[in-house]
């Protein structure tokens, strides 16, 4: 073997040596000397880690010892803002969690009804909870006797309809919009009473703008919960032509919501009336007891599922001879129904009537008095 050769063979088992000692030599150690051997290697050599702060940084007179490895001090400025911030974050949560402080007698009192509220609302629901399915149902459309907003966009749509016509006050729009009668018009809907008004008068147009929105209302319910919804929901019965104008000039106005209105009367032809029905299906019928009867004997309309049965001016009805054809009507109607009954006079026919088309628990309703009475 060349000298040159036995010289690299030598150099090479040498390095080969010292591998070797250095396994050793870690494996003996534990763990935190071996990296204390490792980072004086490292200086010896020259080589610095980015996490070492004293290879970057260097004492100064704030930080003689550079403890904080060349980070700048923080100001007593900043830590004031630091913990004001907090503190902000914490008045923030608290007032979110719970309620404010009261200072003033007046604050107090408002407290004090926000917690009968919460206590009703506690019995309210302990209630509900012992009701049966049924009963919830009712009570969930009881407890509010506000209108819904559906609701009140159908009056407004129904008053800016009236006012576009040239015929509507600002008397009767505050009539329209609010009174105590219509809370009772859906209280007495939805718990599934008839309703007998005792004014002695037909109904006014805003009775009927209510009496429309609330069956537009119901609709717009079963149609949320996925209820068909087959045939005329209101059937509203009255004396004569001009009346059937009249109410169908209210809830006519709903047909920009979707819900259509048709009048049928002894002064159209019935060859045109059917081809009307035939067109649309509509959800309001208003009609006489005759005309009526005459397309129902054609099975031109159905009238056996509605829910909401409208006589307005009971009086004019029996007056005119068409109490029998009112009753046959009713009778048509089958499953659950609503009757309402506008009585124009006092007459004992007439009372008579009433009580033998009322079959369910009456509740009676004034637009004069404040509170409703149930029979």
């Amino acid at each position: 073997m060349a000298k040159g050769d036995d010289t690299i063979a030598k150099k090479r088992n040498k390095v080969m040596r010292k591998k070797q000692n250095s396994k050793t030599d870690r494996a003996s150690v534990s763990a935190r000397v071996a990296a204390i051997i490792a980072t004086k290697k490292r200086r010896k050599s020259g080589k610095r880690r980015q996490c070492e702060g004293m290879c970057f940084s260097l004492p100064t007179l704030d930080d003689p010892y550079n403890d904080r490895n060349g980070k700048p001090l923080k100001s007593k400025i900043s830590k004031k803002k630091e913990k004001s911030e907090w503190n902000k974050k914490k008045s923030d949560k608290e007032k979110e969690t719970s309620p404010k402080k009261s200072k003033s007698n007046a604050d107090v009192d408002e407290l004090e009804k926000i917690n009968e509220m919460i206590r009703s609302l506690k019995t309210k629901k302990q209630i509900k909870s012992s009701l049966s399915v049924d009963d919830s149902e009712k009570w969930e459309f009881e407890k509010s006797c506000r209108p819904s907003k559906f609701l009140m966009m159908c009056l407004t749509e129904i008053r800016d309809g009236l006012f576009s016509s040239g015929n509507y006050s600002q008397k009767e729009e505050k009539c329209l919009l609010s009174n105590h009668w219509g809370a009772g018009i859906l209280r007495s809907f939805a718990s599934g009473n008839d309703i007998l008004w005792t004014d002695g008068s037909e109904a006014t147009r805003e009775q009927i703008a209510w009496i429309a929105c609330t069956a537009a209302e119901k609709i717009a319910r079963n149609q949320k919960a996925g209820l068909s919804v087959s045939g005329a929901f209101l059937l509203y019965l009255v004396s004569s032509q001009e009346k059937t104008v009249k109410v169908r000039s209210v809830s006519k106005h709903l047909k920009s919501l979707g819900l259509h209105s048709v009048s049928l009367h002894p002064g159209a032809s019935i060859d045109h009336q059917i081809s009307g029905l035939k067109s649309c299906e509509p959800e309001f019928i208003v009609s006489t007891p005759e005309r009526l009867l005459e397309l129902v004997a054609l099975k031109a309309v159905d009238v056996s599922s509605v829910s909401l049965l409208v006589i307005d001016g009971l009086e004019s009805l029996c007056d005119g001879g068409y109490l029998d054809n009112v009753k046959s009507i009713s009778q048509t109607i089958s499953g659950k129904c609503c009757t309402m009954i506008f009585n124009d006079g006092s007459s004992q026919t007439s009372n008579e009537a009433a009580e033998s088309l009322l079959k369910r628990s009456v509740c009676r309703l004034s637009l004069h008095d404040t509170e409703n009475k149930a029979l």
